[in-house]
């Protein structure tokens, strides 16, 4: 029987970070907010919005309206890299 990890907000958030960086979504360039939710894994997708509302708070993401959708992006910062890679690790980069 396969065990399940428990994520802490740290985890989940470096995901959506290293998400939308593989993607360069970088500055001017965002996404659905939707297309974020895919980086966590299936039991943690309903805390997506909270989780980049809380990135945009700390000054990762930009928060946007478009099109009637939440749009996202990441804020141009070497604190992203050093995000990620304390929480994920160095082999992501």
């Amino acid at each position: 029987m396969q065990g399940t990890h428990e994520y802490s907000d740290g985890e989940l958030k470096a995901h959506i970070l290293y998400k939308l960086a593989r993607k360069n979504r970088w500055g001017g360039k965002h996404t659905e907010l939707i297309h974020v939710r895919s980086a966590l894994p299936k039991e943690h997708r309903r805390e997506a919005e909270k989780l980049a509302k809380e990135l945009a708070d700390s000054g990762f993401l930009t928060w946007l309206m478009k099109t009637g959708q939440i749009h996202v992006s990441l804020q141009p910062s070497r604190e992203i890299v050093e995000f990620v890679e304390k929480y994920l690790g160095r082999q992501y980069w």
